[in-house]
């Protein structure tokens, strides 16, 4: 699965990823981490979420990475945002607008060391194959402060009933991914019934909420 993979399902119209309300769990889940006005927050393969919207409302630092440039370009009329400044710097088109910074480019080419104190993953992870999982974690960590956290929102399913995407990721690979510098807290599993999606048929699928913390040190 490559980058034009995406961007056809941008053109295409495929984007039942796309929601047009918050996204329940955020606004459940994410005042447990305990965020505090100033601090950063980062969204990995964001589209035009208007999650970006909850979070700068939070009183975060908002800095989202998608792929697609005219989702990007959309999210800031769309949502009342004036205009944009775009700037171009080595691989990505940089849109910001009271307070939100989004990223056109590859997710997999950012570099931010240690920069945010949280990342919000809402449908990035489970749009992976398993092939490319263990390097987008691995960008997660990297780009986490010392005692960062991750809120993180999976599917399971059985494989054999869909293919994917979205992916079915399971306890054991979160831990797996996750664990070797993370503490890792599941916080909610519950059964999902998801209408108008391509995993509405799905008799076995399930939601997953976990906390993801990057330990302090080794």
């Amino acid at each position: 699965m490559d980058a034009q993979f995406w961007i056809n399902a941008w053109m295409e119209g495929r984007t039942a990823f796309h929601q047009s309300e918050y996204n329940e769990k955020l606004l459940a889940y994410f005042p447990t981490l305990s965020p505090t006005q100033g601090q950063s927050v980062l969204v990995p393969l964001c589209g035009k979420s208007r999650d970006l919207c909850w979070l700068r409302d939070q009183g975060l630092t908002v800095r989202g990475i998608e792929l697609y440039e005219e989702a990007v370009a959309a999210f800031f009329p769309e949502n009342a945002f004036s205009a944009p400044t775009i700037t171009r710097r080595y691989d990505f088109v940089t849109y910001e607008s009271e307070g939100v910074v989004i990223d056109c480019g590859d997710f997999f080419k950012f570099a931010a060391p240690a920069a945010f104190d949280f990342v919000y993953d809402r449908a990035a992870l489970v749009a992976l194959p398993e092939s490319m999982r263990e390097t987008y974690a691995e960008k997660v960590q990297a780009s986490l402060r010392p005692g960062g956290k991750c809120l993180l929102i999976t599917y399971e399913y059985d494989p054999r009933e869909f293919q994917g995407p979205p992916f079915s990721v399971d306890e054991t690979q979160v831990r797996l991914l996750y664990g070797g510098c993370c503490d890792v807290r599941l916080l909610l599993r519950r059964d999902l019934k998801v209408e108008g999606s391509r995993l509405s048929a799905l008799p076995s699928l399930k939601e997953a909420v976990y906390e993801v913390t990057k330990r302090q040190g080794p």
